[in-house]
């Protein structure tokens, strides 16, 4: 429960002029970024008038998220004397949605579905979902097949009618469903290629309606319209399956503010790297499925952005998981490709792997004597041993303390002291199972933490097909820059970027997010040369485009001009799945194929470094996505300081097999240029950077760290 302040240089305070958009009001003179964790709740203030940005960590409550940010605000305003009425901006990260969907806690859901479709959601996709295990099991649904009905209808591939709706047996399915002892608590609709032609999905859904009054209907054409019949439903099932359960928290979230008098409208960070009002998150609540992570990616972009790294893997590592994903000229990777709690989620989002490796991991020993971390977390409550809350089982929390990088005393500032003797304590029980002394035993603990980080990098670097050695690790979160050194040297990465406020980056990361929408529509139109369907395809992103200029001027009160992105998922004929290609609207006149098909086959050299110029090629989808900016939080420079400072103390730490002293420096006296060489510690109220043997740190003129190996 720590909070902390920055000060800018007179010359950034953000001008008057800069205050627009979103904070045009009178009263409008702070900015609150919020994220909310498993483990910790963090805010980031940002007042436009002094330009001071304050930080604060307060306990996460699981059993009421809502309650971790009225307690925020109520320090907010206690400590920090902040008039919560000249709130104008909330923009918040939440992990709510994904929570639902890995714990298996949404909502109980009927399914209806084209007759002679009713196993959609168990046949999946006929592929092993691990290769390497042959005795692996599709995820389970989150619909079984007792809860699936079918209805009388059908429609052809092209969008045209092979069987009219039959009403009645829409009407037969949606009692069945609601009385036969299912207890339902919402009903999905995804018919055979509604994509094309909503129009049966959507009567169906006006009929469920009227049949059991009050009760949630979700059509999939509304979700998600696009082809592949299984991951369209899927993840209408999902955006039902958690809806309840986001709808809830949001409810309390905007209670929460109103009752503190805070006037702002808020909002929420999307998957996609965007935000939208809370009012919309409401009934999109797949939109939100990573939202927590998004803001982390976001905020490490921006930062490093300025400072002059625009390409950058970001790795945000808190108290229950370890996020990644990659950068590239400033911009996050997005994927339609994800899969999460076993689910396929192909609308766009930000390509962030998670992995649970986080503070409060817990470690233990497999059958064959092997040390593991992770995934079950101690979480918030009770939280890691050292917590001294109930807490037995060692925790990758309890090995840094337990290896020295952690001051029992200083730990978020000196407002929550760490208990190193029951540390020591549970690491011993840890020990002995392995025949390890404890310094070998919280070594172990670290260094397989690392190594299942070093699994999913190399995962994720093939995926991207990027060089490690041509970016930058931003390291961030609670513990992030624990660890940042010790993966980047193994993954091969030269740099680590660690943050000026790293435990609090992704509640910055929430404020400096624009509003961002996507839409989509599935064509299949074979790609010639002279394209005679050109003027069609440029009328199908024409809609597109209305349709989400319509959605801006309903969500985006106050953001600037929107600029929107045209591509297409194109692939040669034959071929099962597609790429993104960018598309410029000037294309699609006369002959317009031509540099359609050179952009495709360009994109495919790049991918795949290869390309078929002579294979017929084909356009799967149309997409459009809505970018409007909104104003960001100045990231301002600091003062310079010694060349050479001095250390506060020194401290035995245990690192690369052996004891060793590192010296230990206050983050907050490293002035611009400030240098020092490892092994050290540097803290600071929200995190702790390890900076091991043979590395060298440098502080830049925004306050960043770099750390950099010799040689």
């Amino acid at each position: 429960m720590r909070s902390w302040r920055t000060r800018p240089l007179d010359s950034d305070i953000l001008p008057r002029c800069r205050q627009g958009g979103t904070i045009a009001e009178p009263m409008a003179r702070h900015w609150l970024g919020i994220d909310i964790g498993g483990t910790f709740t963090d805010f980031a203030l940002f007042d436009t008038q002094t330009g001071e940005l304050v930080g604060l960590k307060v306990p996460s409550t699981p059993h009421e998220f809502a309650e971790a940010v009225r307690a925020g605000l109520v320090r907010l305003a206690d400590e920090h004397g902040i008039d919560l009425r000249e709130i104008g901006t909330v923009v918040h990260g939440t992990t709510i949605a994904v929570n639902t969907l890995i714990q298996r806690t949404g909502a109980r859901l009927g399914l209806l579905v084209t007759q002679g479709f009713r196993d959609v959601l168990e046949l999946q996709r006929l592929r092993m979902p691990n290769p390497f295990d042959l005795h692996g099991a599709r995820p389970v649904p989150l619909i079984p097949r007792a809860r699936v009905a079918e209805v009388r209808e059908r429609l052809r591939a092209d969008g045209t009618v092979d069987t009219p709706l039959d009403e009645a047996s829409v009407r037969d399915a949606a009692h069945h469903l609601t009385r036969t002892g299912q207890s339902v608590e919402g009903l999905v609709i995804s018919l055979l290629h509604s994509y094309r032609r909503p129009a049966h999905e959507q009567r169906a859904r006006a009929i469920a309606e009227a049949a059991v009054p009050g009760l949630p209907v979700t059509a999939s054409s509304d979700v998600w319209p696009q082809a592949r019949e299984y991951e369209r439903t899927a993840l209408a099932v999902l955006d039902a399956y958690v809806q309840p359960k986001v709808r809830r928290y949001l409810e309390g979230f905007e209670q929460a503010l109103a009752a503190r008098g805070a006037p702002a409208i808020p909002y929420v960070t999307k998957s996609n790297g965007g935000i939208m009002p809370v009012a919309a998150a409401r009934t999109r609540a797949a939109a939100t499925l990573l939202s927590g992570p998004a803001s982390g990616v976001i905020g490490a972009a921006y930062v490093a952005g300025r400072a002059g790294f625009p390409n950058v893997i970001t790795l945000d590592v808190g108290g229950t998981s370890a996020d990644m994903a990659v950068v590239e000229d400033g911009r996050p990777r997005v994927s339609t490709s994800e899969h999460i709690g076993g689910v396929p989620v192909m609308m766009p989002v930000v390509g962030v792997s998670a992995i649970g490796a986080g503070g409060g991991s817990v470690a233990w020993v497999d059958d064959v004597g092997l040390p593991k971390v992770g995934p079950q977390s101690t979480g918030a409550e009770p939280g890691p041993a050292c917590y001294g809350r109930g807490g037995k089982e060692a925790t990758l929390t309890d090995a840094f303390l337990v290896s020295g990088f952690l001051d029992p005393d200083r730990f978020l500032g000196g407002r929550m002291r760490l208990d190193r003797s029951l540390a020591e304590a549970a690491i011993a029980r840890f020990a002995d199972r392995l025949g390890m002394t404890a310094d070998e035993a919280a070594e172990s603990i670290v260094r397989v933490a690392v190594s299942t980080m070093y699994a999913e990098f190399t995962k994720i670097l093939s995926r991207a097909a990027v060089d490690p050695r041509a970016f930058a690790l931003v390291a961030f979160g609670g513990a992030g820059p624990v660890v940042g050194a010790l993966v980047a040297r193994e993954v091969g990465i030269p740099a680590v970027f660690v943050p000026r406020a790293p435990g609090t980056l992704c509640a910055l990361g929430a404020l400096s997010a624009d509003i961002v929408n996507d839409a989509v529509r599935t064509v299949h139109t074979r790609v010639e040369t002279e394209l005679s369907e050109a003027a069609a395809l440029r009328r199908q992103y024409e809609d597109l485009r209305a349709e989400l200029a319509e959605w801006l001027a309903r969500f985006g009160a106050g953001a600037g001009a929107a600029a929107f992105r045209y591509a297409a998922d194109m692939r040669y004929v034959g071929q099962s799945y597609e790429i993104d290609v960018p598309v410029e609207l000037g294309w699609l006149g006369p002959g317009g194929g031509a540099p359609l098909l050179a952009a495709f086959h360009r994109a495919h050299e790049r991918a795949f470094g290869h390309a078929d110029r002579a294979a017929p090629a084909e356009v799967v989808n149309l997409r459009v996505q809505l970018r409007a900016e909104r104003p960001r939080v100045p990231i301002t420079e600091i003062s310079a300081g010694a060349a050479t400072p001095t250390a506060r103390t020194t401290r035995r730490i245990w690192l690369d097999g052996r004891p060793t002293e590192a010296r230990v420096f206050d983050r907050a006296a490293l002035g611009r240029g400030a240098r020092l060489e490892g092994p050290a510690i540097v803290e600071q109220p929200d995190t702790t950077v390890l900076v091991p043997g043979a590395h060298l740190g440098e502080v830049d003129r925004f306050g960043n760290l770099l750390l950099r190996r010799k040689g």
